[in-house]
């Protein structure tokens, strides 16, 4: 059967018309590539300079490139760089599995509603009310808090203050991706003699992981670079994390750029290689957003 010239003339244009849409979108994807990565490309290429050379040349290439930068950054005992970062791992993965296991919890009874307890909305809207909030108003109540409990100067105070910030964003995500998943995996586990808790565990937290990977990686990620709780509450030069020793490069009489550009390149491998590890998880539940029944 043949086909009119004015029908193959509107599938060629339509055609054109979606080879445009998609050239378009690649070149603004692009383009925000390149932005996110220069400057981490330059970040990399700084680390291995010099101060004075940077100062000369910032723009310049390091010809020849100077590792001493990374050995002097973290075998060196005058800097201690290895003690920052297992302050910052504890700090930050203390934080992460205290949260987690909260939120996990508590959006499982938010998200489903066969938990439909007194005042569920209103504790709902209540713990949401708080990411209305801007952090730097707390920072004197939490300080004030801290100081009465004897925790200003111990990893405990980051620990609990990191997590109760993420909380609210936490259980947020997770109530609402338990809130998607089918009531029949619920009804199955009930007939094969599950409990509450066992319902919860065995069937409904292994098919919630995209949403607990994301959970994970967000908050790790800002626990990870604040800088102004771990200045505050940790005075303790012992007891800095990452964040707050870099700063600390940035001095009085003067900046090596090139051991700060360093130290940032070594604080950006651990989120890099958690991303690696999560990142379809991750990339499931902001496209998919739940699980189709």
């Amino acid at each position: 059967m043949a086909v009119a010239p004015s029908t193959l003339s509107q599938n060629t244009r339509a055609l054109w018309r979606r080879r445009i849409v998609q050239g378009l979108v690649t070149v603004v994807l692009l383009a925000f590539t390149l932005v996110v990565i220069v400057p981490f490309i330059w970040m990399v290429i700084l680390s291995l300079r010099t101060t004075g050379g940077i100062l000369n040349d910032p723009y310049g290439l390091p010809i020849p490139p100077r590792w001493q930068n990374y050995t002097k950054l973290l075998f060196d005992p005058q800097y201690h760089f290895y003690q920052y970062f297992l302050n910052s791992v504890i700090a930050s993965v203390g934080a992460v599995g205290l949260e987690t296991a909260i939120a996990t919890m508590a959006g499982y009874g938010f998200g489903r509603p066969r938990y439909d307890f007194k005042l569920r909305g209103a504790l709902l809207a209540f713990l949401l009310a708080a990411l209305m909030l801007p952090r730097q108003i707390t920072y004197i109540p939490q300080f004030v808090m801290m100081s009465r409990y004897g925790l200003i100067g111990t990893r405990w105070a980051l620990v609990l203050l990191y997590a109760a910030g993420a909380l609210p964003f936490s259980v947020y995500l997770m109530s609402t991706y338990f809130s998607q998943l089918p009531s029949e995996f619920e009804d199955a586990a009930r007939i094969d003699g599950c409990s509450d808790f066992g319902m919860f565990w065995r069937v409904m937290l292994p098919l919630a992981t995209p949403a607990i990977s994301t959970v994970v990686l967000l908050n790790f990620m800002g626990h990870w670079n604040e800088l102004l709780l771990a200045i505050t509450m940790t005075p303790d030069p012992a007891l800095r994390t990452l964040p707050a020793q870099i700063w600390y490069f940035i001095g009085e009489h003067g900046v090596d750029y090139g051991l700060a550009a360093t130290s940032l390149t070594v604080a950006a491998v651990p989120i890099l290689i958690l991303y690696l590890f999560m990142s379809e998880r991750f990339v499931e539940v902001l496209t998919a957003g739940g699980v189709k029944g």
